[in-house]
């Protein structure tokens, strides 16, 4: 399936090309004359064909590569939310915690990264992605790990050469601050109970 951008263009390209051999067929009386204008036309088209499908072939290639590059880490990354000895071959965490709570951070952080990945892609819109964040943000593990990792994330981001990625950071930041201001966070201990309930019951 073509992603909706290209397929967009693919789209108005034919329509631009329909409407072009029109004025060329309208324009030109002499048919011999407008059939040799279209045929130049038509190549001239076609050649900017290859070149947009080369580039196309190109972010294709890449965005595999991204993709296998992010699987090898998550694979990495979920090893060492599994061992201690693992984790410990990673960078130390900025400040001393608990080998449970680093690994709830570093899940945190995965989560964060997927849904980075899907705003760069277009999959999430800005409004769907604010309103995810306003719920990560009610509870404490998510206001814990964009605490912790704020900083690489900004530093990463703001300034740097893609501007969809230093929006995402700002989204990110704006809902965190936005959270904040509105009251504590939901401990994590609370999240969940030991005693069964009727989610379909109208007093749950």
């Amino acid at each position: 399936m073509l992603p909706r951008k290209p397929l967009l263009s693919a789209i108005l390209a034919v329509a631009l090309l329909l409407a072009l051999l029109a004025s060329v067929f309208g324009l030109i009386e002499n048919r011999t004359q407008a059939f040799s204008a279209a045929s130049v036309l038509i190549a001239g088209i076609a050649l900017a064909g290859v070149a947009a499908s080369l580039t196309l072939q190109g972010q294709q290639a890449k965005a595999a590569r991204d993709e296998r590059d992010r699987s090898t880490h998550r694979q990495m990354i979920y090893l060492t939310m599994g061992d201690r000895a693992l984790a410990e071959c990673l960078e130390p965490p900025n400040v001393a915690m608990p080998f449970e709570r680093y690994r709830q951070i570093i899940f945190a952080n995965l989560i964060m990264g997927r849904w980075y990945a899907a705003y760069q892609l277009g999959d999430v819109d800005e409004s769907t992605l604010r309103y995810t964040l306003e719920r990560h943000f009610r509870g404490e593990i998510g206001r814990s790990h964009w605490e912790y990792g704020r900083h690489d994330w900004l530093r990463g981001a703001i300034g740097g050469r893609q501007r969809k990625a230093a929006t995402f950071v700002k989204i990110v930041e704006d809902s965190y601050r936005a959270a904040v201001d509105a009251g504590p966070a939901m401990p994590a201990a609370d999240y969940f109970t030991h005693v069964d309930i009727d989610l379909g019951s109208p007093d749950s």
